[in-house]
Order: structure tokens, then C-alpha cells, then sequence
């Protein structure tokens, strides 16, 4: 009982923003928006394959994430092999007339850059997305496609715009229609959004719920398929927001390695596993995940994330939009503001005077 005020007067909108002094619980609600708005800024802007023989995504951190779920929604879809670079260069496969789809919110992302510039030069059919930077300037000087999103947000926080263009880029190169699916799963992250916004109380609001029950230990969070991407979203979030170590892994791989350190390991209760799971598993992969569960349960305190939408990109989304609000609760509860990232700037400031680091 003792606690029960405590929890109240931390979540509480109020409180919130006291703490989210930077805006980034705004931001985060406004990934329907954002998304919306993204794919209203593609229209008319497919890329033709026109014999290509690959799709490349390239894109670091924030943006590269956007380039991670869309290759998770897709990739079993599109007409040629498709694939996220996050280096220098793009890979030795990559021919001329390939597709390199570059992503980068500053457009100043070095080694986006790098690979925007080899990409060029093998003769890649350049579309660039960004919201200006040098970027913008390579790819207007090559004649390439741009598509600029908004300025004036944190690349995490731009998710929403840097994956809305891509279905408009992508409708010539994968079957389906991608465009109707991203409407359909706006609606559910609307819907969502309403039962886990900070004015929803905390016994009703299961994002709140979750960030306090993860507090003070060390989340590492499992995707299995598709989530895999999702995991590192949620672990990239509650580095950047809530500034606490987070960790995330792939199943069905993390079985046959990790599962022997969370059931033997005696400091395991110092950690947190994270298991996204989803409506649309495989009764195999289902199986699995209850029996990882179960055993990891035995030496600590396993947390189960689903979402129950019956499409695999609102599944994906919406797992996701959970996951920032965690990322932000989690922030409110340890009093820090999320939207600084000052490591992130000293490290990008020494990398520009190396003779000083």
C-alpha cells in the first residue's frame, strides 16, 4: 500500500512534463501523425526497379531504424533481394542500376554518407531521404530523388516520417499494397495511443504499468522475426530517453546461447527479459516462446509484451509506439529529462578533432 501514492504522483500528466521538459512525450504521440504525413509526402514518387538487382536501405541510428521495420515488413514481399547497410560502403553484390535508398533526418550522417557517395559511384539509382544536410545537396547534384521530411527533431523522433515515405518508394518493388496496410495500422496506433497517453491513470495505462515494474534493473528485450527489429527500437529508446543500459536479442538464436546465462547466472534478477510477442506467431514459434518464458521465469522476473492487431504492420507498429511510451515513463520515473543525448554530441564533437580526444 505503501507505494501506491508514490506510483500516482509520478505518472501523473503533470508530473510528466515537469520531468519532459524537451517535449518528447509529444513527439511520441504524434507517430500517427507523422506517419501520415510521410507517406502524403512519397505520393507519386515510386522508385522502378527497371532491372535492378537489389534494393539497398542505407541509414545509422534513428533513421536506420526506419529502414529496419520497413525491411521486416517486406522483405518476404519484395520482387528482388533487399537489404539494410549500416557501414561505409555498401556491399561487394551491389551493381550498377541497383536501387540505394539513402536515410539520414540530419542528412549529415557520416557514414550514410560514405555509402551514398560508393553507391554513386558504382552507378546505383540514388533516392534520398532526409531533411536536407549534405545529403540533400549529394543527391541534387546527381540528379537523384529527394524526399525531405521536417526539420527540427531528434532523429529517434522522426520515425514516423522517415518510414511514412518509404511504402510510396517501395510500391513498384514489393507486392502488396503497402499504402492501404500503413492506413490501416494509423488507425490502430490512434487507438492505441489513447489508452496509453500520460492522462490515462496507471492502473489502466499498461506502458506506465511496464516502466514501472523495469525500473532500477536492466531490460533486455527479445523479438523473435520480424520483432527482432521492434527489440532494438525498444532498446535504442530506453538508451536515448530513459538513459538507462538496455540490451535486445533475436529468438529463436538467443536460445541457444543466452538462455543458459538467465537460468544460471545468480545476478540474473539484476535483469529484466523483455519478450514481444505478437496475434500472428507460428504454433512452433509459440510453443518456444512460452517454453523461454517459463524458464527464464525461474530466475527472474519475465515480462510479456503482445499486440493483438490483425495485420503484421500494425502488430509491428504498434509494438513500437508501446515501447516509446515505456521509453518516456521509464525517463518520468527516474527524473531525467529524454530528449538530451549529451554522450551522443561529445562523441560526434571528439570525432571532429580526433588530435584532441
Amino acid at each position: 500500500m505503501a507505494t501506491r501514492p508514490i506510483r500516482r504522483a509520478v505518472l501523473e500528466p503533470e508530473t510528466i512534463a515537469r520531468v519532459d521538459r524537451g517535449g518528447m512525450r509529444h513527439i511520441v504521440a504524434s507517430l500517427p501523425e507523422h506517419l501520415a504525413e510521410g507517406q502524403r509526402r512519397a505520393l507519386g514518387t515510386p522508385a522502378e526497379l527497371k532491372g535492378a538487382q537489389r534494393i539497398f536501405l542505407a541509414g545509422m541510428g534513428g533513421s536506420g531504424i526506419a529502414a529496419d521495420i520497413f525491411a521486416a515488413w517486406v522483405a518476404d514481399r519484395s520482387k528482388v533481394p533487399l537489404r539494410v547497410v549500416r557501414d561505409y560502403k555498401l556491399p561487394p553484390s551491389a551493381q550498377k542500376g541497383d536501387v540505394l535508398v539513402s536515410i539520414s533526418y540530419s542528412g549529415d550522417t557520416e557514414e550514410t554518407l560514405a555509402a551514398t557517395a560508393h553507391g554513386l559511384k558504382i552507378g546505383c539509382k540514388l533516392i534520398a531521404v532526409t531533411s536536407g544536410g549534405e545529403l540533400r545537396r549529394v543527391a541534387k547534384e546527381a540528379g537523384a530523388e529527394v524526399l525531405e521530411v521536417p526539420k527540427g527533431l531528434p532523429p529517434r523522433g522522426a520515425f514516423g516520417h522517415l518510414f511514412g515515405v518509404l511504402p510510396g518508394i517501395g510500391e513498384d518493388w514489393v507486392y502488396g499494397d503497402l499504402r492501404g496496410e500503413l492506413e490501416r495500422s494509423i488507425v490502430h496506433l490512434k487507438d492505441l495511443r489513447m489508452r496509453i497517453a500520460p492522462d490515462v491513470p496507471f492502473r489502466k495505462n499498461r506502458a506506465k504499468l511496464l516502466a514501472y515494474r523495469i525500473k532500477g534493473r536492466v531490460p533486455v528485450v527479445y523479438g523473435a522475426g520480424s520483432l527482432a527489429s521492434v527489440a532494438t527500437r525498444w532498446q535504442t529508446q530506453l538508451n536515448e530517453n530513459a538513459k538507462v543500459l538496455a540490451f535486445s536479442s533475436e529468438l529463436p538464436e538467443a536460445d541457444h546461447n543466452e538462455l543458459v546465462g538467465w537460468c544460471e547466472d545468480p545476478t540474473a534478477k539484476r535483469f529484466v527479459p523483455v519478450l514481444l510477442r505478437e496475434a500472428g506467431e507460428t504454433e512452433e514459434m509459440r510453443i518456444r516462446l512460452d517454453a523461454t518464458a517459463a524458464l527464464m521465469s525461474k530466475a527472474t522476473k519475465v515480462e510479456q509484451v503482445v499486440d493483438e492487431d490483425d495485420q503484421p504492420l500494425g502488430r509491428l507498429l504498434g509494438l513500437l509506439h508501446l515501447g516509446d511510451y515505456v521509453s518516456v515513463y521509464l525517463a518520468a520515473l527516474r527524473k531525467v529529462d529524454p530528449l538530451p543525448v549529451k554522450p551522443i554530441q561529445d562523441l560526434k564533437a571528439r570525432l571532429a578533432r580526433p588530435e584532441k580526444s
